[in-house]
């Protein structure tokens, strides 16, 4: 047996031991070596019982979607059936599936759980990072396993941290051309004790032994009395959040991933995170600066008011052509707070990439910007923007919706500028639109490079409709209010 497996074993056999004392019990196992903190640990069970998870995806590849799977992994959508390639899985119909370049998404439609795996051979062996964290994400009742991953990432994002533990303490190895990761010891025996742990974690002190073994001291606190906390525990707890306090400031000050920390020093409810948010405002890093202003967004406190405006006033909107990511955070930060109003609000209709937001902006608190903004949207280089404005306009479904729509469609017969227009216009299934859809498709047919393979581009293109309708579900709750609300210009 391989010394991680055997070491994972042990362990988890302990923690279904109630031979020892829990007192001593907890002391000793605290005390063991044990190479990894509970943020990684837990993470790497989770991924244990993951694995089988993204066999359960490759037998549906293999047996129900006739898929070689090999030449999957090797070709990509060159590998696909002819056809959509996506729906109810056969024989599974509660499974919808959506086969991707070398790989195969799966939702449950009762429960939402979502479970997407790419293949880079013939197993299912390769963990994705974004995948793994989408997961997480889609789990409505998550079990033991999960659920602390989650209450120890609760902005999934910094899972990251975990994964790049689990590679350097060896628990993980990384693929040699890909950003994919899979296990480097052999699991079996490590799954029966794993569910039996599942079905008895309800038990107070069984959690507590699992606790102390993975090491998760913060964790053995909180579950003991308050006044059977021997001081060992509290000790060893304050130890394990200091470290994790100094390890996440040492990853801001890399300055390579500062909205990482940032995000995990949150997360660890660090006592100085209020001056590391100051300073990401004041030294201006594009992507640190729009974590900052999420976190300052939760915190509701309107000492940040004024520095969040100071920010805005650094980019001159009617001379710059573009601004910065952060630019339109902070814009709706203050116009939702109602901060100096009148002085910012009519920056909406300088917006440039972030013109998809703004026009939703707009629509909500300077209509007279919104048409414009749309229309700026919806031919706007970026693919993701246009994808965005179209299905903010699927959802409001008026009429001036469809208008807006087609006026795009029909000054263009390119397939890439028009494809989100149309994706949008099929959602609202008008039967006029409908029609100038089909006519336009007949007109211009999308025509592939080869019949052998699909480029990036292509394949981007075709996926637009499933991205309209995930951007309808990102969206839908900050746009259906709006519904109501027509700019004077779409009379």
């Amino acid at each position: 047996m391989q010394p991680l497996s055997q070491e994972l074993i042990q362990r988890l056999q302990a923690a279904s031991d109630d031979t020892v004392p829990l007192r001593e019990f907890i002391i000793v196992w605290l005390d063991r070596p044990w190479p990894l903190t509970p943020w990684a640990s837990w993470t790497l069970f989770s991924l244990i019982r993951h694995r089988p998870r993204q066999e359960f995806v490759s037998q549906i590849v293999q047996e129900r979607l006739g898929v070689d799977q090999l030449k999957l992994a090797k070709q990509g959508y060159g590998a696909h059936p002819q056809g959509e390639n996506r729906g109810p899985v056969p024989g599974l119909p509660e499974w919808e599936y959506n086969l991707h370049g070398r790989g195969c998404y799966i939702v449950h439609q009762e429960t939402g759980i979502d479970i997407d795996v790419d293949f880079f051979d013939e197993t299912a062996d390769w963990y994705d990072l974004f995948f793994y964290q989408w997961y997480l994400k889609s789990l409505r009742q998550p079990e033991l396993w999960e659920a602390r991953v989650i209450e120890l990432h609760p902005s999934f994002e910094t899972v990251q941290y975990a994964f790049d533990e689990l590679l350097e303490q060896g628990f993980l190895e990384q693929h040699s051309h890909y950003r994919a990761s899979r296990l480097s010891f052999e699991i079996a025996d490590l799954l029966p004790l794993l569910e039996s742990l599942t079905e008895q974690h309800a038990e107070p002190e069984t959690m507590l032994r699992l606790a102390a073994v993975i090491g998760d001291a913060p964790l053995v606190e909180r579950l003991l009395d308050s006044a059977k906390v021997p001081p060992e525990v509290t000790a060893k707890a304050r130890q394990i959040t200091a470290a994790r306090e100094r390890f996440l400031a040492n990853e801001y000050e890399q300055n390579e991933n500062q909205s990482l920390a940032l995000r995990a020093l949150q997360e660890n409810q660090s006592p100085d995170l209020d001056d590391f948010l100051k300073r990401t405002l004041q030294e201006v890093n594009l992507l640190s600066v729009e974590t900052a202003l999420e976190i300052i967004a939760e915190t509701e406190n309107p000492l940040w008011y004024p520095l969040v405006f100071d920010l805005l006033q650094q980019v001159d909107t009617a001379v710059k052509p573009s601004q910065p990511g952060y630019w339109i955070q902070a814009l709706e930060f203050l116009l939702r707070r109602n901060y100096r109003f009148e002085d910012i609000v009519d920056q909406l209709q300088f917006a440039a990439y972030d013109c998809d937001q703004a026009a939703i902006l707009a629509l909500e608190f300077r209509p007279r910007h919104a048409l414009a903004l749309f229309r700026k949207a919806l031919r706007y280089p970026a693919p993701h923007t246009r994808t965005v404005a179209a299905a903010a306009l699927a959802l409001i479904n008026q009429p001036w919706c469809q208008r807006v729509l087609l006026q795009i469609l029909n000054e263009s017969t390119d397939q890439e500028a028009t494809v989100a227009c149309r994706a949008a216009l099929k959602v609202i299934d008008q039967l006029s639109s409908k029609a100038d859809v089909d006519n336009w498709e007949r007109e211009n047919p999308l025509q592939l490079e080869s019949e052998e393979y699909i480029t990036v581009a292509e394949s981007n293109l075709l996926d637009t409709p499933m991205f309209l309708k995930f951007e309808m579900e990102q969206w839908r709750d900050r746009v259906l209010p709006l519904s109501e609300i027509v700019p004077p210009e779409a009379e």
